[in-house]
């Protein structure tokens, strides 16, 4: 159970955090208005909305400030303590420093959780939310990155997709079936839409769709079905190519929209099991699944982080009794924490292009910094 110490330095590291953490984001989200003002106007995305998409993206830029405020909140709340020589009372009362770091970790706990909360479950929602509400006012489509389209394996089977409407539909698409390496069909579709759950459901009952959502993760979860719009096929054979049209048809075995939210949204945005799922669909169809692997992983590392965090502003804020001013000691934290965030990057982006494995990309900067948490609490205590 909570003691009144837990409770009563819990308080004042939570109290400035939140006050740091609102300041954070609000001055990104002024800057994120000014940048989307250049488009008001355009289409239909009129002042009113380039508002809500900034209120929508306020969760994501409050999960990627979290741990700079958790730094900056804890420097602030316990520097206070330590300036009203509250921390030399408690040390003088017989409360060990090691008693004094357990109050600050139990609070990062609870950081840990709401963290975890925020960027799996909330983020995701409204980034995807946002951008395809952004899209829509703008009446853009959701760029592919190349001239030739976007090209996604799914087994013996190669999909090129021209356009991915916000809606996740799929706009002139082309698939093409092998056999044995050997191209057996290719079919030119105009339109693919996702079905919904119902008509999913409804579609495997009459037997028109195989259950493909229990065919096992290693497969990865495709969408239960999709219905593809004026079909032209072209089924080739040794004695030649014949071709025949289709107006309307149901196929199971397209990628899933789970997958095609990376397109539209950052990795960094998307919940863990999004990122499990594309991760598994990559290395299913043996495609390079680094760069998401990276995401996922820094993505699982977030939570560790804000500990991490806390644990950099204790040494500061207990050598500040002994020598120099406590600004200043804020000022060199706030540094490294600083730091922390350019080294994670690098670092990350380093192992990422020199083949690191994406966990010890991810957890590295992570690993390297406890250890200077822990030896400067070894040299204050």
């Amino acid at each position: 159970m909570l003691t009144t110490l837990d409770r009563y330095i819990g308080r004042s590291i939570l109290f400035t955090t939140a006050l740091v953490l609102l300041t954070l984001v609000a001055l990104a989200a002024v800057f994120g208005l000014i940048a989307e003002l250049d488009d008001v106007g355009r289409g239909n995305y009129t002042l009113s909305r380039a508002l809500y998409y900034t209120v929508l993206t306020l969760p994501g830029k409050a999960w990627l400030l979290f741990s700079p405020a958790v730094l900056l909140g804890s420097l602030l709340g316990l520097g206070a303590l330590a300036n009203n020589s509250e921390i030399t009372v408690m040390r003088a009362a017989g409360i060990s420093t090691a008693r004094i770091v357990r109050a600050v970790l139990i609070t990062g706990i609870g950081f840990m959780v709401v963290i975890t909360l925020l960027g799996e479950y909330v983020v995701p929602k409204t980034e995807q939310f946002a951008e395809k509400l952004r899209l829509t006012a703008l009446e853009k489509r959701v760029s592919v990155g190349s001239r030739s389209g976007l090209w996604v394996k799914s087994g013996e089977l190669f999909i090129n997709i021209g356009t991915v409407m916000p809606d996740f539909t799929l706009i002139d698409l082309v698939l093409y079936e092998f056999d044995e390496r050997e191209l057996s069909e290719s079919v030119k579709v105009a339109k693919a839409v996702p079905l919904s759950d119902i008509e999913a459901r409804n579609a495997i009952i009459d037997g028109v769709l195989g259950n493909t959502a229990t065919e096992g993760r290693n497969r990865q979860r495709f969408s239960s079905g999709w219905r593809l719009f004026d079909l032209e096929y072209t089924v080739f054979n040794p004695s030649g190519a014949e071709s025949y049209t289709v107006a309307e048809e149901l196929r199971g075995e397209l990628v899933s929209p789970d997958v095609l939210q990376g397109i539209s949204v950052s990795p960094e945005n998307l919940s863990i099991r999004n990122l499990m799922d594309q991760v598994a669909y990559l290395n299913a169809n043996n495609l390079d699944s680094k760069r998401v692997e990276l995401a996922l992983w820094v993505k699982v590392s977030s939570p560790l982080a804000t500990m991490v965090m806390l644990m950099l502003s204790l040494p500061f804020v207990f050598s500040s009794q002994r020598s120099g001013g406590a600004g200043q000691k804020i000022f060199v934290g706030i540094m490294l924490g600083i730091g922390y965030v350019l080294v994670n990057k690098l670092l990350t982006q380093l192992g990422l292009a020199n083949g690191l494995p994406p966990a010890l990309s991810a957890f590295l900067p992570l690993v390297l910094f406890l250890l200077i948490a822990i030896l400067g609490l070894q040299r204050v205590s």
